[in-house]
Order: structure tokens, then C-alpha cells, then sequence
């Protein structure tokens, strides 16, 4: 799938998830847009997703970032939460819990990122290694989602798998 990236925008699932592992590959295009033009190209997988507070950019949600040096970051968007090294993050809109590890590839390689959600547990994955861990504060199940902000990116063999 190959999103131009001139806006910001996202595609989501249709179905919730509680409990599953997301799998997709990603690469970076050439082109990047207003008011970005100077910054990171930025993308993500937001997931536990709740469009029934607002559909906005961004709703209540996780995130994995995927963005150029900070894959596998996570982004608590609109006050969600995770206990992130054992402790609660605080609930605010836009709060990040950096990655312990770097697995990116360069600019142009296809990377493989991978969001699993098991039983409270959250684990993000990128090229094959744990990049993040963490637990669950106060989302349960959502929509999963690939976001786009004013960067072209490339997706590529995304799947869901729910869980038991």
C-alpha cells in the first residue's frame, strides 16, 4: 500500500482487539509535507483505539512509533495510559516512554515492526527485536490503526492475529 503522506490520516480495522499480535512492513518514501518539511518522517500503529470518544486525529489510543530513530517508541495519545518500568504513566495527551533498544533499518530498507497485546502485556518488536515492553493502564480492546502524518511511507504484508 503506498500512502502519499500530503495530510494526516489513518486506516483501521473495522474489529476490536483485546489480545493479538499486528505484523506489517514499512519503508519511507522520497517526499515529506508541511509543517513537516524540516522534521522526522512520522508514522505509527496506534492500537486499543476508542473512536466512540471522538473520531479526531488522534483518538484514545496506544502507540507504536514508527518514525524515523524512534521505532518502537510508545505514545500514550488523549490520557491513555501503560505502566511503563513498573510504574503508571500520568494521563496526558501526547506522553512518550522511549524504546530501550534501536532495531531500525536505513532510510529506504524495509523494516518489520510487530505490536503484540497478551493478557495486560504489551510488547513492540521491530526487525525481530524487543524494542519496548510494557502493561496495559487503562485500555482494554480497540481498533488497530496505521497512521500517516505528512510523510510518504510504504506498508506492506500487514496482518492481525487475535489472541486466545
Amino acid at each position: 500500500m503506498h500512502v502519499s503522506g500530503p495530510e494526516t490520516g489513518y486506516i483501521a480495522t473495522i474489529k476490536k482487539y483485546k489480545d493479538f499480535h499486528f505484523t506489517v512492513e514499512f519503508r519511507w518514501g522520497e517526499k515529506k509535507y508541511l509543517p513537516r518539511l524540516d522534521q522526522k518522517r512520522d508514522a505509527g500503529i496506534l492500537y486499543h483505539v476508542d473512536f466512540y470518544n471522538a473520531d479526531k486525529a488522534w483518538p484514545d489510543s496506544l502507540e507504536c512509533q514508527i518514525q524515523e530513530g524512534d521505532c518502537g517508541d510508545f505514545w500514550m495519545t488523549d490520557s491513555t495510559t501503560i505502566y511503563f518500568h513498573d510504574t503508571l504513566t500520568q494521563p496526558k495527551n501526547g506522553l512518550r516512554a522511549i524504546k530501550f533498544k534501536d532495531a531500525e533499518k536505513p532510510y529506504r530498507e524495509w523494516n518489520k515492526a510487530e505490536v503484540i497485546v497478551k493478557n495486560g502485556n504489551i510488547t513492540h518488536i521491530i526487525n525481530g527485536e524487543v524494542v519496548n515492553t510494557g502493561k496495559l493502564g487503562n485500555t482494554k480492546e480497540g481498533n488497530i490503526l496505521l497512521q500517516s502524518e505528512f510523510a510518504e511511507i510504504y506498508y506492506r504484508n500487514m496482518w492481525v492475529e487475535e489472541l486466545k
